[in-house]
């Protein structure tokens, strides 16, 4: 059985417009993926914290220990073990909101999700992919200011994740444009892609 990760980082919860991405991917992969295990982490939902001074002391001495099991890394041994993974986050200050950082802060730990050695650093991700869902206000797309869409990419290098699907819906407020209709075809979009996986 696959188990498949999902952090969903729309803020807005059910007002979100990527949470339409979001529940659209999980509908069509249920349906074509009876037999798929869904880990669904509401990132709002959870007691997320920045590293500070005083816990990233802690947690290097933990890593100096390769104590990987402790309590502190227990969403990065979730994130490592995942067969796949889902992102639906909404373009935030040219990237991605905050609490979605702050959890890849908390994933990220060397000997958990990603290794180092006199070649550089590896991956230690089980997951074969990672699928981006992101919607955006403006047009952004191929503009050197978008960072979310480019964050996401070089994460799934670093922790080894080969394949990365991103689908976006661009411009939605954008008075000029059909953002119902931009919408719509993003969803299709989204339903496409998960049925390929």
């Amino acid at each position: 059985m696959k188990k498949i990760l999902v952090l969903d980082a729309c803020v807005r919860r059910e007002e979100s417009r990527t949470k339409k991405m979001l529940d659209r991917a999980l509908e069509t992969l249920k349906e074509v993926h009876a037999d798929w295990e869904f880990e669904v982490l509401t990132l709002m939902d959870l007691d997320l914290k920045y590293w500070n001074t005083e816990s990233l002391k802690a947690r290097d001495e933990l890593l100096a220990k390769k104590a990987y099991d402790a309590p502190v890394f227990a969403y990065g041994r979730q994130f490592q073990q995942a067969d796949g993974i889902i992102v639906a986050a909404p373009f935030w200050d040219l990237s991605v909101p905050a609490v979605l950082k702050v959890y890849i802060e908390n994933v990220s730990a060397d000997g958990v999700t990603f290794g180092c050695n006199e070649q550089g650093l590896y991956g230690l991700c089980k997951a074969q992919w990672m699928l981006f869902l992101t919607t955006r206000g403006g047009v952004w797309e191929g503009s050197d200011m978008e960072q979310g869409g480019s964050y996401m990419e070089a994460l799934c290098q670093f922790f080894g994740i080969d394949t990365y699907y991103h689908i976006y819906a661009d411009g939605l407020d954008m008075v000029d444009l059909d953002g119902k209709a931009i919408l719509e075809a993003a969803l299709d979009e989204v339903e496409h892609v998960c049925r390929g996986l």
